[in-house]
């Protein structure tokens, strides 16, 4: 992870007060990119908010919310938590990805962040490339995603994806 923490000190260039926000399931690929920005915060004074949705399809999913919460109190990191109580009648991954992002969003300008910060990693990039092969996508979609996508007013960035 050494490797995931110079990113951010060299690429990235956290400085002090910047505000992250970051997507957290509760999975280890989460946690362990949360833990990253712990080991960054003491050395920047960076303030971390994490976002939690529970989309409420799984028995463990209250578990996990609960465990995140009591994570987060324990380690001074503020907690934001969505829960969804119902989806349409969409594609389930295509709307609970839009519900998940649009939340996301709002909590970047709710605490004015410059960083989006989401612990995909590579085998969520070789899954996605994999998934638009066999549905068939543009040569631009066969790329997957990129590391860093600036919207703007702030960056999502997903330091994990050559892990």
């Amino acid at each position: 992870m050494d490797k995931v923490l110079n990113y951010l000190m060299k690429e990235i260039n956290l400085k002090d007060d910047d505000v992250i926000v970051i997507g957290n399931s509760a999975g280890p690929d989460s946690m362990a990119l949360t833990d990253i920005l712990l080991k960054k915060r003491k050395k920047k004074s960076i303030k971390i908010v994490c976002a939690h949705v529970n989309h409420n399809v799984r028995e463990e999913s209250k578990d996990e919310e609960v465990f995140l919460k009591e994570y987060c109190e324990k380690n001074d990191i503020i907690f934001e938590r969505m829960l969804i109580e119902k989806y349409g009648d969409d594609n389930f991954h295509n709307e609970a990805r839009s519900v998940r992002y649009n939340f996301f969003e709002e909590l970047v300008e709710n605490y004015g962040a410059k960083y989006l910060m989401t612990a995909h990693q590579g085998d969520d990039l070789i899954e996605t490339i994999l998934m638009r092969i066999v549905r068939g996508s543009t040569l631009k979609g066969y790329s997957g995603f990129s590391r860093i996508v600036d919207k703007g007013n702030y960056k999502i960035v997903r330091p994990l994806i050559t892990v």
